[in-house]
């Protein structure tokens, strides 16, 4: 597998790519540039809107529209206007905000934040219904960041970047319970921490390293190391599978505060893709 240069255009923080086949267009975020954009499949055409704060991840909603976490809120945006779903998680603790997060089967969010300077334990994972009640489904983590289910929903996969590992747990769709927590892959020796992830048809987890230069391919069973995709860029950020056939693997990278990054990478903050021999999985989207 080789990772080509997909699009031209470089984020501050590019994060959360989601195929959308509602209109076949790839989304993406830019976290500090506080932007959604949208890239048409065919004919490449890019736009982004902006608003004015962090923009953790954006996830498809079922009755059309976005559903954006900003730094403190979860809002819906339908035909330009928002619309609030969640407001004051974790107002208490003002050094956290927002990140990574994606839709189960039944339409809930599962959102994560993360301690800004990514150093304390005071981060939390929610579970968030279509009518806006949330619960704390993990605590004591630091910064909550990759999400994705097995294929058959049994598992959730779930990623706490600082601690270099891919959690599982159990989990049931009918009611929402993640229980028997364990440390699935570890990042070991591997350069950089995990990201964002993803996972294919076949189970096999996929994940982006943060300063590793790779993403990294893992059997669900054995947690073995399949494949290591190299990326030419210290800071993959996330990766979904794209296109009409779910066949494209894009992958977001960031430069994140380290603008000598970008000096020494100038195409750092770029997407990336690469063509793989699996097939994905469509996104979820949230009942509303």
């Amino acid at each position: 597998m080789r990772a080509k240069r997909f699009l031209p255009v470089q984020m501050i923080l590019g994060e959360g790519p989601v195929w959308d086949r509602r209109d076949g267009s790839l989304r993406w975020v830019d976290i500090t540039g506080g932007a959604l954009w949208r890239c048409d499949w065919q004919t490449g055409a890019l736009s982004c809107r902006t608003y004015g704060e962090n923009v953790g991840m954006a996830q498809p909603a079922r009755d059309g529209g976005w559903v954006l976490a900003l730094e403190k809120s979860v809002v819906l945006e339908r035909d330009g206007a928002l619309t609030s779903i969640v407001e004051g998680v974790e107002a208490e603790r003002p050094e956290n905000r927002f990140n990574d997060g994606v839709c189960d089967a039944a339409g809930r969010l599962w959102l994560g934040t993360m301690h800004r300077g990514a150093t304390r334990p005071e981060a939390a994972l929610y579970r968030i219904q279509p009518d806006g009640r949330y619960e704390r489904a993990e605590g004591n983590l630091t910064v909550s960041n990759g999400l994705a289910f097995s294929p058959d929903n049994r598992y959730l996969y779930h990623v706490d970047t600082p601690a270099r590992t891919v959690y599982r747990y159990d989990f049931d769709v009918e009611t929402g319970a993640i229980v028997n927590r364990q440390k699935w892959i570890d990042a070991g020796d591997e350069p950089g921490c995990f990201d964002g992830i993803a996972v294919d048809a076949q189970g096999t987890l996929w994940a982006a390293h943060w300063g590793g230069f790779q993403v990294t391919r893992w059997d669900p069973v054995s947690r073995r190391k399949l494949d290591t995709l190299p990326i030419p860029v210290p800071n993959p950020t996330a990766c979904c599978f794209a296109g009409p056939g779910l066949t494209t693997l894009v992958i977001t990278t960031g430069m994140g505060l380290d603008r000598g990054l970008k000096h020494a990478y100038p195409e750092l903050g770029s997407l990336y893709a690469c063509q793989t021999d699996t097939r994905g999985l469509p996104p979820f989207e949230m009942a509303l």
